[in-house]
């Protein structure tokens, strides 16, 4: 199935040599500069008497990325669509031929050239841009595109165009964008549109003066949740060493709990597994703690490949003074692990759970599997 993905994602990634005007029948835009062609394009759309329409260009992609492509598995099991999806700009890969670095940038205008939409497209990919014309305005200049987007961020008055055109600085690869995604964490008046942006952040490469702010932020009792959340998870994309220990001394040190669930969650997905399930485990098994993250940390075990946590999840499931609730919550975890691990384990407790209601989860995750050994257990119970 990933080969086929990778597969899809090439065939959006490939039509990507002619220019994008000529292979999508933009309008050429001729101009000094950047602005100097949005007024161009401005003009044109109001002697054309167009009740909206879009200017475009292209820009220089960081990258890393996979923007705007459209795919489903032949068994609609894995989906990928849309634009912002994964990450906050776009699937963050490593294989540098996924990469969709074609992109444009595009600003839906009114007959009067108010902004009134900032999106990025893949310009390999055609699309009817909901019928409007497309003013295309070429290649622009990092420093050009950047201060344009930074305009519309601190002139807007809609917190969510703002936090689009955030969304669009951090795709730029520049060595400034950190400097001016910080600048708008600072400064700007509307708190969702400051948490893009430090969520933008955590886009790696992460420096280690960006690393301390983010850290600052996280620790930040004065500052918004909203922020504060979007520090944990910009500092816990980097995945490495330094932040685990960061995140388990943070979420000792949190009190708002969801702040801590936020820290939990990042501290799953780090890349030292083993270290990161043994930080669950301690989670899971404090009787006097939180009982939501109790069920949380057992859940994100579930996520972890390795003995430990499913050793864990076996113990969590099937001891008889064990939290029902969290048993239950174990049960899930378990049956979202690979089959062989998951359909012997659910059979167990279905056959030997002291409690009915877990025995009767686990038939019904049973159920849900598919799996040749799941069914032909479902069927000897059917049939006693």
């Amino acid at each position: 199935m990933f080969a086929s993905f990778i597969a899809a994602v090439l065939l959006f990634i490939a039509p990507t040599v002619a220019p994008a005007q000529a292979e999508q029948a933009f309008t050429p835009v001729q101009g000094a500069s950047l602005q100097a062609k949005q007024d161009a394009s401005v003009a044109q759309a109001a002697a054309a008497r167009q009740p909206r329409f879009w200017t475009a260009y292209a820009f220089d992609v960081r990258p890393g990325h996979v923007i705007d492509i459209d795919y489903v598995s032949d068994d609609g099991r894995f989906t990928i669509q849309g634009t912002w999806e994964s990450s906050d700009t776009g699937f963050l890969i490593s294989d540098p031929a996924m990469e969709t670095r074609n992109l444009g940038l595009f600003t839906l205008r009114d007959a009067s050239g108010r902004i009134e939409r900032v999106e990025i497209y893949n310009l390999g990919r055609r699309r009817e841009y909901a019928g409007y014309p497309v003013y295309w305005l070429g290649r622009s200049s990092n420093e050009e595109s950047l201060n344009y987007l930074r305009g519309i961020v601190e002139s807007s008055k809609s917190d969510e165009l703002a936090a689009d055109a955030v969304r669009a600085i951090a795709l730029h690869d520049d060595r400034r964008t950190p400097e001016y995604l910080e600048r708008i964490a600072r400064s700007n008046l509307f708190n969702g549109v400051r948490a893009q942006a430090v969520r933008s952040l955590g886009d790696p490469p992460v420096s280690d003066a960006t690393r301390e702010y983010l850290a600052q932020l996280a620790r930040d009792e004065r500052e918004v949740t909203d922020v504060r959340r979007a520090a944990i998870s910009a500092y816990g994309r980097s995945r490495d060493a330094q932040s685990l220990a960061f995140l388990q001394t943070l979420y000792g040190a949190l009190t708002n709990r969801e702040l801590k669930r936020s820290a939990l969650a990042q501290i799953a997905r780090n890349e030292n597994r083993n270290a990161a399930a043994a930080f669950l485990i301690r989670v899971a098994q404090q009787a006097d703690a939180d009982a939501e993250l109790r069920k949380l940390a057992i859940a994100r075990l579930g996520e972890i490949a390795g003995e430990l946590a499913l050793g864990t999840l076996r113990e969590t499931a099937t001891r008889t003074d064990a939290d029902t609730e969290l048993q239950k919550q174990a049960v899930i975890a378990i049956s979202r692990r690979p089959a062989s691990e998951s359909v012997p384990l659910l059979i167990n407790i279905a056959r030997t759970h002291a409690k009915p209601e877990i025995r009767k989860q686990a038939f019904v995750l049973l159920g849900r599997t598919g799996d040749p050994a799941a069914v032909e257990f479902l069927k000897s119970v059917l049939t006693k």
